[in-house]
């Protein structure tokens, strides 16, 4: 595990992000259960960063931001496409192989173009704090 210095974790939930700070973004993530139960289409226009969970571990933090082609059910149903292209990458690979036994946990940001800016910061924070193995290959 990396070891985080706690000061600099103090300092990063102070940071503004959008309109809340990165400790208020800590406290929206939604529980959506586990992949194969999830009606993605709930989903189609929303953004923002996900955590895949197995064995009650996160093992990969991602985002979703393509507010007007699918949001988050484009970007999580793309680990199940019979198609390599988009998931050639180890992580992608390996989230591919068990995707179906995962746990999914979202953070809705919004809809639009500013929402992009904000989903990609949060997703680079939340991978420092939280390290996810698949994150790290």
């Amino acid at each position: 595990m990396k070891n985080i210095n706690l000061e600099r974790i103090f300092k990063m939930n102070t940071i503004k992000i959008g309109n809340k700070t990165f400790e208020e973004w800590q406290e929206q993530w939604i529980e959506i259960g586990e992949y194969k139960n999830i009606d993605f289409s709930k989903y189609n226009k929303n953004i923002g960063i996900y955590k895949i969970i197995l064995d009650k571990k996160v093992v990969y933090i991602g985002r979703a931001t393509e507010y007007d082609n699918g949001g988050f059910r484009k970007r999580l149903s793309d680990y199940t496409r019979k198609s390599e292209s988009a998931r050639s990458y180890n992580s992608g690979k390996k989230l591919k192989q068990n995707i179906k036994n995962a746990d999914i946990e979202i953070i809705i940001v919004g809809n639009d173009l500013a929402a992009v800016e904000i989903t990609k910061r949060l997703e680079h924070l939340m991978i420092a704090i939280h390290w996810p193995k698949w994150n790290r290959n």
